[in-house]
């Protein structure tokens, strides 16, 4: 039988080293805790009490995979997956990756490793290596974002329409210079939202002002924001509307344009996109596209539910149900408030 010895000649670290990375995996440094956790893959170790809760079939924990706290939308929508996950009696294990890929590498190292029932992920790029969670017979659910594999269950938002709705929106209260502020096109939900946006330009035969368009990686985004704005509104062309592929973006633009002594939405309307809660505050009340978070976030964890279910033959479901999967894309919802100036007579 294998034991925390022969992981720790395989990976060339002590005994002590490997208990740490099965305990306390924050308190070891990344490039050891994958060297361990490579030597346990390589072996199949797995600590007792894994191994004891692989033997009754559950662990009753699953993984959870989002890109920040710092975004409100992921912040909400994970306390909602916690809460519905409980309902299951499972525990959640909360992994934060910040939209870096050795961080998304390391938490599907971290959730192998506690061989998790299943994962549902939030925050997922083209190439972020989640076939290794199949290799290892763990099922998933993709929620806010997809790949391009429509073999993999997923549950998202109709991005392109909601830039389109939010656009247009902006274009029947009469602007025509309408700038963009969005985050890595890597990311398929930013990719389809400023589709809607070129589309509706385009739709409506508005000109595409190079300098009014700008993407903000998603570390020190005020800084970052700032920066655009400024590249934005000191050309002697300027936008009179703004669209922002998340609302958190669109709060950081409206710090630098009240800086600025700018008014919204006299002089500047903004559209966000996500509805989080605190757009709807009355003190900001930011128009924006709402997703149907809630849902959202509760159907991937029914869906993984059933999945992890079947595979312990505790689920009656069609043969369609398991071979067939699951691909929604919900409607989104244009929630106009005051920085659109749609209650203004002339919103220019």
């Amino acid at each position: 039988m294998m034991s925390s010895r022969d992981v720790a000649k395989i990976a060339g670290v002590s005994q002590a080293t490997v208990s740490r990375v099965m305990n306390s995996p924050e308190k070891v440094k990344p490039d050891t805790r994958i060297k361990v956790l490579n030597a346990m893959e390589q072996l199949n170790y797995y600590p007792d009490s894994i191994a004891r809760s692989m033997k009754n079939g559950r662990t009753f924990n699953i993984g959870l995979i989002i890109g920040g706290l710092s975004n409100p939308f992921f912040a909400e929508t994970a306390e909602i997956i916690i809460k519905t996950a409980g309902k299951y009696n499972c525990h959640v294990t909360l992994c934060v990756t910040e939209e870096i890929p050795w961080k998304m590498d390391e938490s599907i190292d971290l959730l192998i490793t506690k061989r998790v029932d299943g994962v549902i992920i939030g925050s997922v790029g083209r190439d972020d290596p989640i076939h290794r969670l199949k290799n290892n017979n763990i099922p998933f659910v993709l929620y806010n974002r997809r790949r391009d594999r429509e073999d993999e269950d997923y549950v998202i938002q109709d991005n392109l329409k909601g830039g389109f709705d939010a656009v247009s929106h902006l274009i029947r209260l009469g602007h025509t210079k309408i700038g963009a502020l969005h985050g890595p096109v890597a990311f398929d939900t930013v990719e389809e939202r400023m589709k809607g946006y070129y589309e509706a330009l385009s739709t409506n035969h508005l000109r595409i002002y190079d300098h009014f368009v700008q993407e903000i990686d998603f570390t020190d985004t005020e800084s970052k924001v700032e920066q655009a704005m400024k590249i934005m509104f000191n050309d002697h062309v300027k936008p009179t509307a703004l669209f922002t592929t998340a609302d958190f973006l669109a709060l950081d633009a409206i710090e630098y344009l009240m800086a600025n002594q700018y008014r919204i939405p006299q002089d500047i309307a903004l559209v966000g996109f996500d509805n989080t809660k605190i757009s709807g505050h009355s003190l900001i009340g930011l128009s924006t596209v709402g997703q149907q978070a809630g849902e959202m976030a509760r159907l991937a964890v029914e869906r993984l539910m059933k999945k992890i279910e079947n595979e312990g033959g505790k689920e009656n479901c069609t043969e369609m149900e398991l071979q067939n999967p699951w691909n929604i894309k919900l409607e989104p919802q244009l929630i106009v408030r005051k920085t659109c100036g749609a209650n203004l007579k002339d919103p220019n």
